[in-house]
Parts: C-alpha cells; structure tokens; sequence
C-alpha cells in the first residue's frame, strides 16, 4: 500500500528525471510520430464517422479530467497552494481555451490557441520542470497533458480543417501579451510566479546561466513565444502545400 502511495508522490523516488534522457526522448519522438501519423492520414480519419463532435468532446473530457486529477491530487497530499496552483500557468490557460473551443465549436478561438499549444506546451515538453521519473504519476500526467495538447491542436487542424492564417500569429501573440500583463500584476500582488513572469525556473537558468546577465523574464519568455510560433508555421506550410498539390492536380484532370 506505500509503494502505491509513493506513486503519487512529487518526491523522487527510484528513478529521476534526466533531460533528452531515456525515457525523455522516447516520448517525444511518440509525440513526433503521432502528428506525422495524423497528417498522412488525416483523409482517412476525416471520413471516420466520430471524427468530429465526439472526438472534440472526447479531447475536452480527457483534458478536464486530466487537469481535475491533478488538482484533486494536490488537495488531497495538503501541498496545494494559491500561489503555484491556480490554473494561471500558460499550458493551463491555453487549456481551458482549447477546451471551451472544442465543446462550443469555437473556430475562431481555435486561432488563437493552436498557437498557445506551441508556445505553452513545446518549450515545457523540450525543457521539463520536473525531477520526478517513470516511477511516479507526476511524470506520466506531465507528459501525458502537453504532449496531448498538443497532438489533438494538430488533428483539430488537419483533420477538422479549422483554418487558420499566418497573420493569426500577431493576433495571438498580442492576446498573450495582455495576458502575461495580467498575470504579472497578480504575482506581485500575491508573490506568485505564474507564467514565469516573475522569475525563470532554477532549472533554465542552470542550463543557460547567460540569462542571468539580462535578467528580464518577460523578454526571454516574448523570444520563446517568437521561436514557438516560427515552429507552428511548419504545421501550416504543409498543410497549405498539400492543398496546392490538390488543387493543381483537380486543375490538370479537369484540363485533361
């Protein structure tokens, strides 16, 4: 019964943490795959009959009970605390955006958050905050909730054909920006940190301790958001290339 008890411990136990270690690079690349998997299939799963209302209840229900598990675990272990566990974090905000854009078919909310996916969810999955390894739930659910973020932006994107342009990423990257202001007036009202706003993580300032030399939060999280949105434009190239190869190739049997 302690063993079992330990798994829901934040403690480290047997195994830690090791960054593009083992068990770090295996679940990455799984994620990789399941997108690739998506988009070379995503005609197929387009004509699977609950590919769309019952898959976006399906994402939004597995996400809310993810999220539910993990406050719950932290009230019942007594270690919850209004200063690291509202849900202000950005994975958490971005979330409950895609959530309420999932369960409400919110097409235009959808734009903003398939770029919050990227900024929130890629650098955390990249550079974990985490000591915990395999052996305990936190590692699992850490994973598990950015990785499926994630991959279901992806599907909702191919699969689902929710649109969006290039231009939609200053759009985003504005709305972010108010949101950091917010947030960041809340940490110095209740000496909380959320979004990083505040202060990096110890473990990102081990890994580039230069950023101590210019120690302004806001500006390394603003270039993170810059980069994370250079990468969801990939996504997009593809999938508006794979659309022009449609289109040439209807033009030319039509001329044939």
């Amino acid at each position: 019964m302690r063993d079992s008890m330990n798994f829901f411990s934040d403690v480290p136990g047997i195994f830690h943490f090791r960054l593009f270690g083992f068990w770090h690079i295996v679940l990455t690349i799984t994620m990789l795959l399941a997108m690739v998997l998506i988009y070379k299939y995503q005609e197929a799963l387009r004509k699977w009959k609950y590919h769309d209302k019952a898959f976006r209840y399906i994402v939004a229900g597995i996400m809310f009970t993810n999220m539910a598990i993990y406050y719950g675990q932290k009230i019942l272990d007594g270690t919850w605390s209004y200063k690291e566990h509202l849900p202000l974090h950005f994975c958490f905000i971005s979330g409950y955006l895609f959530m309420y854009a999932l369960v409400t078919n919110h097409k235009s909310m959808f734009k903003f958050v398939y770029f919050f996916s990227f900024a929130g969810p890629l650098p955390a999955i990249l550079l974990p905050d985490l000591t915990c390894g395999p052996d305990r739930f936190i590692f699992w659910q850490f994973f598990f909730s950015h990785h499926f973020f994630l991959t279901a932006s992806i599907y909702v994107l191919y699969v689902l054909e929710w649109k969006i342009i290039y231009l939609e990423a200053f759009k985003a990257f504005i709305a972010a920006n108010i949101m950091f202001a917010l947030v960041f007036g809340l940490n110095q009202v209740i000496g909380s940190n959320y979004i990083m706003t505040t202060r990096l993580p110890a473990h990102i300032m081990k890994l580039f301790p230069f950023l101590s030399y210019i120690n302004i939060p806001i500006l390394w999280l603003e270039l993170a958001g810059v980069a994370a949105c250079f990468i969801a434009f990939i996504p997009l190239f593809f999938l508006y290339r794979s659309k022009e190869r449609i289109e040439d190739s209807s033009i030319i049997h039509q001329i044939s």
